[in-house]
């Protein structure tokens, strides 16, 4: 197993444990294929949360920090999804079209 596997699995192993969510999906230059050494992890993860946004992804920076990982996570409500999937171009919609879920929470 490649090193960039272990650490996207690693990465989400954290994220999960953390945030509990119900979806985890990279996207990206890594996902693209144009990620190269040093590129950050991009990834939407979608959970239940009753914060403002940009309360919601800080603990999950501080669960990964010392993997020593550029990581760019962005952290949605399944209500946000669902208001912006209608529209094509949005962010949400295209990391989830283009995207690759690496966890979700089938229960």
């Amino acid at each position: 197993m490649s090193k960039p596997e272990i650490d996207v699995q690693e990465i989400t192993r954290r994220i999960v444990q953390v945030a509990h969510p119900r979806k985890v999906v990279l996207f990206g230059s890594r996902i693209r294929g144009q990620g190269r050494p040093g590129s950050d992890w991009d990834i939407l993860v979608i959970a239940d949360s009753t914060k403002p946004r940009y309360e919601r992804s800080p603990p999950l920076y501080s669960a990964l920090s010392d993997l020593r990982q550029p990581v760019d996570i962005l952290v949605y409500t399944p209500e946000e999804v669902a208001e912006w999937r209608q529209v094509e171009s949005a962010f949400v919609t295209t990391a989830l079209r283009e995207g690759k879920v690496l966890y979700e929470d089938k229960s």
